[in-house]
């Protein structure tokens, strides 16, 4: 049976299969791309609601079609298009691995106490050299076994009399640095999204940064504030070991020793002086000071009064990762509402919480006080009265007369202590808002840059090709809204690198026509009819089209893999590209020419 005639009609089956797929592929582009182009559902208009819906009945007939039919999949908008905030935050891989370090070092300190080895001093330096001093140098290599069981982070060195020196383990600082920062993505990505924020992009950019871009975000300030607050939270009992002014007085001593400024109040720089009291016999091995710090919103968040120093333990028993879930509460009780945050603690917190308050209330630990800690900072030491056994914590927000603030507040920290508190403390180095304008601005130079493109496409084809030009050109069109479903469908956002990829594929797509079309000239010079020339030049120009795309999706995976979003956004559009310009450029063109050299008197198709 020759191929140009069948019992369907007069074509074979096969061409009957390659028109139902193309007919589905049509159907596809057209239900996954028409709803993006009606616009966000939210701001239809509506009739009122009846009965249990939440929401009434579209007004216009169209959008009533679309919201009972077609998909609920849209084109997602990147940040170059919809507008929003791009921040680049810098976490201080560093000071977490000193402090990691440090703390270590502390609980080598307490075991090696309970086996009356005494270490007279700990000093870490800023490229993690870690020196141990001995009041018996014998007792090093007990010293370097507790060490090595605490912490991987630094590696023995020697002993230098009665020092024992560590240095940093390489390797696994660079695994604790990876797990830092991607702990950090994690976070910041679970307090976005319950910030509200749709298809955020969050990525790492080098050892150090961390990248995000929020589209469409209408509160960049609270956003901002809310993506640095490192809300790292632990409960501690107050020490009676000294009374206010002595410890007042043991701080002045520790700053004129360290030579460190009066107003210098960072917490870091409270560390320094801990670390020299306890060093030198001011305050025991197992406390440190922290100050309070009253912080009022109507000082912009600047310290109000003198911060108070307090004498807690130096560790925590209890921490914000033991915190099962966070939410604001208002006190209507007094004449001016307080709000706070109320936290309910999972099981292990509950048990500790309990044991913690009942430690508070023996006679010893007088004046019975528990410090609430939120990033070094003590925010309240409420006087504990009897055992909570309930599991559950309070802490209030301040002094802040502004009642709207102060509740921002109390949910933005709920919020960051449901999310998890960050590994490390952040700081923004790169901030770049675009304005919706703008934003509409490179939609309108992608269409404008699209549509001449396409136009110039459609123009040469028609020149140099005639019939077969024309069928390459329709193929085109419904390549680049096959591109378009494919992005709706699988959630992809669309960025203005995404529009250059698009505009790309449509070249790359008639590219291929002008293949099969050479081919097909090629054939016909070399004696064949129209129809056999046809047959022959699709045939032999299969493998050639697939050898080509490979080598393209071969790069864009690449792309897509190591890339960051905007790259991604071009590799995602070049993939899709590929899929469907393959399917097109040949299949689809395939039908139509096929149905031209049966059914109609084209005598010349190429």
């Amino acid at each position: 049976m020759d191929k140009g005639q069948g019992l369907f009609g007069g074509l074979p089956l096969l061409w009957w299969v390659k028109f139902f797929l193309t007919m589905c592929a049509l159907i596809f582009s057209i239900a996954f791309t028409v709803p993006t182009f009606l616009g966000d559902p939210a701001e239809w208009k509506r009739e009122a609601p009846v009965g249990e819906e939440t929401l009434g009945k579209p007004v216009a007939w169209y959008h009533k079609v679309a919201e009972t039919v077609l998909p609920s999949s849209r084109i997602s908008l990147g940040l170059d298009l919809k507008g929003g905030l791009h921040l680049v935050l810098e976490v201080d891989v560093e000071k977490s691995i000193r402090d990691g370090i440090q703390r270590a070092m502390n609980r080598t300190r307490d075991l090696t106490e309970r086996d009356g080895i005494k270490i007279q001093s700990v000093a870490v330096s800023d490229d993690y050299k870690t020196v141990l001093e001995l009041a018996d140098a014998a007792k090093a290599e007990a010293v370097k076994k507790t060490v090595s069981e605490q912490t991987s982070l630094i590696q023995f060195d020697k002993v230098d009399g009665n020092k024992v020196l560590f240095v940093s383990n390489p390797a696994e600082v660079d695994r604790y640095g990876s797990e830092l920062l991607q702990q950090a993505i994690n976070t910041i990505r679970n307090r976005i999204d319950q910030f509200g924020v749709a298809e955020p992009n969050i990525f790492r950019q080098g050892d150090r940064r961390v990248v995000i871009q929020m589209p469409g975000l209408q509160d960049p300030a609270r956003a901002k504030q809310l993506i640095g607050n490192t809300a790292q939270l632990d409960f501690r009992l107050v020490s009676n070991e000294l009374r206010l002014d002595q410890i007042e007085k043991v701080v002045e001593e520790g700053r004129a020793a360290l030579s460190l400024p009066k107003e210098d109040t960072k917490p870091e720089t409270i560390q320094k002086i801990s670390q020299w009291a306890r060093d030198n016999g001011k305050i025991s091995k197992n406390v440190t000071v922290i100050l309070k710090r009253d912080v009022g919103s109507e000082a912009g968040g600047a310290n109000v009064g003198t911060p108070i120093p307090y004498l807690v333990e130096a560790s925590a028993k209890l921490t914000g990762d033991m915190i099962d879930t966070a939410f604001e509460t208002v006190d209507q009780s007094g004449p001016v509402p307080q709000y706070a945050v109320s936290l309910n603690f999972n099981p292990q917190g509950s048990k500790v919480f309990g044991d913690l308050t009942k430690q508070a209330i023996e006679p010893q630990n007088a004046p019975h006080q528990i410090a609430i800690i939120l990033d070094e900072n003590i925010t309240s030491a409420p006087e504990v009265k009897g055992a909570i056994l309930g599991g559950r914590a309070q802490i209030t927000m301040g002094r802040s007369q502004n009642i709207d603030q102060q509740r921002k507040d109390a949910q933005d920290l709920a919020l960051v202590l449901r999310a998890g508190a960050l590994p490390a403390s952040v700081k923004i180095v790169e901030e770049r808002q675009v304005g919706p304008s703008e934003g509409e601005e490179n939609i309108k130079a992608g269409v404008v840059s699209s549509t001449f493109a396409g136009v110039l496409v459609v123009v040469f084809m028609i020149y140099f090709y005639g019939v077969s030009g024309l069928v390459a050109n329709i193929a085109m069109l419904l390549n680049a809204v096959l591109i378009l479903a494919f992005l709706a469908a699988f959630g992809a956002t669309l960025t203005l690198p995404g529009i250059a990829g698009i505009v790309l594929t449509m070249a790359v797509a008639v590219d291929g026509n002008v293949i099969i079309n050479e081919r097909i000239r090629e054939e016909m010079r070399n004696g064949l009819t129209v129809k056999q020339a046809f047959y022959r030049g699709y045939n032999q120009s299969f493998e050639t089209l697939v050898d080509a795309h490979v080598t393209s999706a071969v790069a864009g995976i690449v792309l897509l893999i190591y890339g960051n979003p905007a790259v991604k956004g071009f590799a995602i559009t070049l993939l899709a590209g590929i899929i469907s310009t393959l399917f097109s450029s040949y299949y689809v063109t395939e039908v139509l020419g096929q149905w031209l050299i049966e059914k109609t008197r084209v005598r010349r198709f190429s």
